[in-house]
């Protein structure tokens, strides 16, 4: 979630694809630094190169539909040969991992790659070797298993200066030499699906021999002076779907008197159950007010809304937690809500009005009170008590059920304090 696309060029290696509030991330980084800092000045480690023509942090950063680092912060530049960095994460002792980052290539130079795994502590068994290559005019990237050559590349169908998706994915399989290293190419015109495809850009290729790895550490090596790559908004995760089980790309709440609607809309849904609300008054004390059906998998745009009605004056706080139909949940952003007291007691006109069988009285309070609230008919006889009890302060609401009553005119009277008001309402059959 990041800045404006003033680069009409970049590329973009992703393994994770989505603006999830919900992802569980292994690693994350936007390069949300100054200018001219050096990555090593941020928790890069340079592992070669001598300490030579350092990385470092470029302004703008990098943008890509719905890629979850696009417009926060800077991006990170390599721009020659000389030193190669490192940064740690979990390594994980089963699954996959998946690793995605924006990158613009301006110019690759000869085949050679820029970017792999390692393992967590750091050491020289690269694997998940990705490469970039260039025909004058052309881009086309590469992968291997490892540092033993056999390197497969994509045809040139790739332009300078766009952004391209790039998923790694390293997969470790029981055995020996069956882990597996996959690459997905996306343009910004086909953008990921929060399903991972079944059929990779390049791969699956396996060990072939070659030793085998947890992936604990990514990798970024200046590879000859003609490079002039920019790399951002990098994400690491052991499951593709727990990065994109639901992008939830907006989350707000909004007050009417003493109601509050809560509004939420997904961009893709992947095995979404759907979502628990979640209220609280006081902090970390959390109670499930509602429940609302996801989609299940939907790559289009949803819509969804929940009111939380006739509430007391205070400050309320929500958040929602999406449950898949594995039982796997993740919890949203929380916002916040304030529901202030009435200046001043007041009985509002009954709607509707006229009304048939039913009909809605409101009315405000600034102060806990005794309240009573009557229904007479015509002759001023009493037929309904609808309110009779201390109420807090705040904008209350009943509901009044003309069952049995004849069509005519009807009164209602209020008391709350030494406060009386008297309304008319018409009940039609």
């Amino acid at each position: 979630m990041k800045k404006n696309l003033l680069y009409k060029s970049s590329i973009i290696f992703a393994l994770l694809f989505s603006t999830n509030i919900f992802a569980q991330l292994l690693l994350e980084e936007n390069f949300d630094y100054t200018a001219g800092d050096i990555l090593t000045d941020h928790g890069w480690v340079a592992h070669s190169g001598g300490g030579s023509n350092p990385m470092t942090v470029v302004s703008p950063g990098l943008v890509f539909p719905g890629q979850p680092g696009s417009g926060v912060g800077n991006a990170a530049w390599m721009d020659n040969t000389g030193e190669d960095v490192h940064k740690l994460f979990t390594a994980p002792t089963s699954g996959a991992v998946y690793t995605s980052v924006m990158v613009v290539v301006n110019a690759s130079g000869s085949a050679s790659y820029f970017m792999h795994y390692a393992e967590n502590p750091h050491a020289f068994n690269y694997r998940g070797r990705l490469f970039v290559d260039d025909d004058a005019s052309n881009v086309a990237f590469g992968l291997s298993f490892s540092s033993g050559g056999g390197e497969v590349y994509t045809g040139f169908d790739y332009n300078f200066g766009e952004t391209y998706l790039l998923v790694l994915k390293y997969e470790i399989v029981a055995g020996a030499d069956n882990d597996m290293v996959s690459l997905y190419v996306f343009d910004s015109a086909t953008p990921p699906t929060p399903t991972e495809p079944g059929v990779p850009t390049l791969g699956p290729f396996s060990a072939g021999g070659a030793s085998e790895i947890e992936p604990g550490s990514l990798n970024f090596r200046q590879f000859n002076s003609s490079t002039d790559i920019i790399f951002d908004g990098i994400l690491i995760s052991s499951v593709w779907s727990e990065v994109t089980p639901v992008e939830l790309t907006s989350f707000t709440a909004s007050v009417s008197e003493n109601n509050v609607t809560l509004n939420w809309i997904t961009a893709t849904e992947l095995n979404n159950s759907g979502f628990d609300v979640l209220r609280s008054t006081e902090e970390d004390v959390w109670e499930k007010i509602g429940f609302v059906a996801g989609f299940g998998t939907t790559t289009e745009i949803q819509s969804y809304s929940f009111e939380d009605e006739n509430l007391n004056t205070g400050k309320y706080s929500y958040k929602l937690k999406q449950i898949d139909f594995d039982g796997s949940f993740e919890y949203s952003n929380v916002v916040f809500v304030d529901i202030t007291i009435p200046v001043e007691f007041e009985l509002s006109q009954n709607y509707p009005n006229p009304f048939n069988p039913s009909t809605t009285i409101k009315f405000a309070i600034p102060e806990a009170t005794m309240v009573t609230l009557k229904v007479f008919n015509a002759l001023g006889e009493e037929v309904a008590l609808l309110v009779d009890r201390i109420m807090e302060s705040g904008i209350h609401e009943v509901n009044f059920e003309a069952i049995g009553l004849n069509s005519g005119m009807y009164f209602y009277r209020i008391q709350a304090g030494e406060f009386t008001q008297v309304k008319k309402m018409t009940l039609l059959k």
